[in-house]
């Protein structure tokens, strides 16, 4: 009866072992799926993501195909960009001008925005500080209007952002306000009319035009 009782209690464990055993199979089954799915998933992004950067660069440059080819490496924790002449040469991005510099923050930004899905609101701080007369106008057609729902932009008037530029972007505002500067440690926003916008900023600093 002692040994009846000990046969069943192992064969119970041994049972139980072929059930863990079953699930260990089908957990690893399970994984090796799911590595070949981010895998794919991370070739279709990569492609992906390489032609939104290509096609942001030669839509906002107004050298034409001054980039040819886009490559991207992307890592479990890093992510790899190199940018390639009509030579099939790497581009140094430390060579480019501080605007195409800033051209190629752009498109990346572009393109990552177009590949997360995700509906978030963009901040831009100093918007066109390095652009020249042609690369901001391509800025304010084909990127501000387009990179997201929201889009919220910090320029200084007149400097990073000329009257012109603002009229060229004013179908897409829908709010301009002034931070005006109370005192040393307090500021305030100031809500004015898109229309009146440059008006009233001249009126408050005293600019003659």
């Amino acid at each position: 009866i002692q040994i009846a009782k000990q046969h069943s209690e192992l064969t119970k464990k041994i049972d139980v072992s072929d059930q863990y055993k079953n699930k260990d199979q089908m957990a690893l089954r399970l994984i090796k799926e799911l590595k070949d799915f981010i895998a794919d998933y991370k070739i279709k992004k990569k492609v992906s993501l390489e032609s939104h950067i290509k096609k942001g660069l030669n839509k906002l440059m107004h050298k034409k195909n001054f980039i040819t080819n886009v490559t991207v490496e992307i890592g479990d924790d890093y992510m790899d960009i190199e940018l390639y002449n009509k030579r099939n040469e790497i581009i140094k991005k430390e060579s480019l001008s501080k605007g195409e510099q800033q051209m190629y923050a752009t498109a990346l930004l572009t393109g990552l925005v177009e590949e997360s899905d995700v509906e978030f609101p963009i901040f831009i701080d100093s918007p066109m500080q390095k652009f020249d007369d042609e690369h901001a106008e391509n800025i304010v057609k084909n990127f501000y209007p387009h990179i997201a729902e929201q889009v919220v932009i910090f320029p200084l008037i007149n400097k990073e952002l000329t009257m012109r530029e603002f009229e060229l972007l004013n179908k897409n505002i829908a709010k301009t306000f002034l931070i005006d500067n109370i005192e040393a440690e307090k500021s305030t926003f100031i809500e004015i009319d898109k229309n009146e916008f440059f008006q009233k900023y001249r009126e408050k600093y005293n600019y003659a035009n």
